[in-house]
C-alpha cells in the first residue's frame, strides 16, 4: 500500500525537523560546555599537618581523640615537663653564677685600672725629681772650682741624680706591670652570653612540652594513648586543616585557555549533589607525568605502536571553596566542578 504524497511529505518534514533538533541540541550543548567548562573527575582536598613534637618525652596528657574537631591554639597533648623544668633551673643557676662572677671581675678590673693610673702618675713624679736633681747638679758643678761648694756637695748632687734616674726606671717598670695586670671582663661576659642562650633554649623546650593546634582542624589517624613516648620530629597523628578547603578537578587541556585564577566556580559534592558550593579558581596545574616519553636506562622510551585516536590530556585545576558546609567536607570525596566564565 502506497502512502499518499501529502503524508509522505509530512513524514520527511518531521524527520528533517527531528534531525535539525538533534543537531541544535548538540551545538547548544557544545556551546554551553565551552562557556562553562566542567568535569566530574574531581575530589575534595585540604592541607594537612602531621603533628610531631618538638621535644622528646613521655606523654602525660592526651587531650584529643580521633576525628575530634579542634581550634587553633587548643592544647593537644603534654609531654612530661619535669626534665625540662630541671634544665631551666640548672641554666638559671649558671646564669646567676656568671653574673656574680662578672660583677667581681668588673670590680677587680676597676681596681687594677686605678693602680695602673697611680703608677702612671708615679712616672711623672719620678721624672720631675730627675729633672730637679739634674738641674741642681748642673748649677753646682761650675761652682766647685771657685770654692763656693765642696766636692762632697757635688758628689751628693750626682748621687741624687743617679737615684732619680733609677726612680724613673722603677716607676716605668711598675706602670708597665700594672698595665699588664689589668684583666678583662670579656671572657666572663662571653660565658654569660652563652649561658643566657642555653637558658633561652631550655625555656623554649619547656614551653614546647605543651603542644597546641596550629589551625582549626580535625584530628585523624590517632592511635596512641597516655604514656606513649614521643620522639622529636616523629608524627603522632594528623590534623586536617579545615580553615581552607579545595576541590581539585582534572580538566581537558582544550578547556584551560579559558580558565584563569580568580574565576568563579561551582562545586557539587556527590554526598549532596543538590547543594552547590561556591568557590574560585586558585591555581592551574603546571604539568602531569606523560604516558609516553619516559626514560629507560638513560634512553628515551618510544612505543612501537601509535594510537591514532588522540585524547586530550587533563590537568588539575585547584578551586578554593568559600565557606563550604563542614559536614560535606572530607578529603578525597568525589565532586564535580563547573567553571563560570
Amino acid at each position: 500500500m502506497r502512502l499518499p504524497p501529502i503524508r509522505k511529505g509530512v513524514g520527511v518534514l518531521v524527520s528533517l525537523l527531528a534531525f535539525a533538533a538533534v543537531i541544535a541540541a548538540i551545538v547548544l550543548t557544545a556551546s554551553r560546555l565551552g562557556l562553562r567548562p566542567r568535569t566530574d573527575d574531581a575530589y575534595l582536598q585540604a592541607d594537612v599537618v602531621h603533628m610531631a613534637p618538638d621535644v622528646s618525652g613521655r606523654i602525660v596528657e592526651l587531650d584529643v581523640r580521633d576525628n575530634q574537631a579542634v581550634r587553633r591554639g587548643q592544647v593537644l597533648f603534654r609531654i612530661d615537663p619535669v626534665p625540662y623544668r630541671l634544665r631551666v633551673e640548672q641554666a638559671q643557676a649558671t646564669v646567676r653564677s656568671l653574673e656574680a662572677k662578672l660583677s667581681v671581675t668588673a670590680d677587680q678590673v676597676a681596681a687594677q685600672t686605678s693602680s695602673a693610673d697611680t703608677a702612671n702618675r708615679g712616672i711623672a713624679t719620678a721624672e720631675a725629681q730627675l729633672m730637679l736633681a739634674s738641674a741642681t747638679l748642673a748649677r753646682m758643678e761650675p761652682l766647685l772650682p771657685r770654692g763656693y761648694v765642696t766636692a762632697e756637695q757635688v758628689d751628693q748632687a750626682r748621687t741624687a741624680r743617679r737615684t732619680a734616674e733609677i726612680g724613673v726606671q722603677q716607676a716605668r717598670l711598675q706602670a708597665q706591670s700594672a698595665r699588664q695586670a689589668i684583666s678583662s671582663t670579656k671572657p666572663v661576659a662571653e660565658e654569660l652570653e652563652a649561658a643566657r642562650a642555653t637558658l633561652a633554649m631550655a625555656e623554649r623546650d619547656l614551653r614546647l612540652t605543651e603542644a597546641v593546634s596550629p589551625c582549626d582542624g580535625r584530628i585523624t589517624a590517632l592511635d596512641i594513648a597516655d604514656g606513649e613516648f614521643a620522639i622529636t620530629g616523629k608524627p603522632l597523628f594528623t590534623i586536617i586543616d579545615t580553615e581552607h578547603w579545595y576541590a581539585v578537578g582534572n580538566f581537558r587541556e582544550t578547556d584551560l585557555s579559558g580558565i584563569k585564577p580568580g574565576q568563579r566556580a561551582l562545586v557539587y559534592v556527590m554526598q549532596a549533589p543538590g547543594v552547590p558550593v561556591k568557590g574560585a579558581v586558585d591555581s592551574i596545574g603546571g604539568g602531569v607525568a606523560p604516558d609516553e616519553g619516559a626514560t629507560f636506562l638513560g634512553l628515551p622510551h618510544v612505543p612501537r605502536s601509535l594510537n591514532w585516536v588522540r585524547i586530550a590530556q587533563r590537568f588539575p585545576v585547584r578551586i578554593l571553596l568559600d565557606n563550604p558546609p563542614q559536614d560535606l567536607m572530607r578529603i578525597g570525596a568525589t565532586a564535580a566542578i563547573v567553571i563560570e566564565r
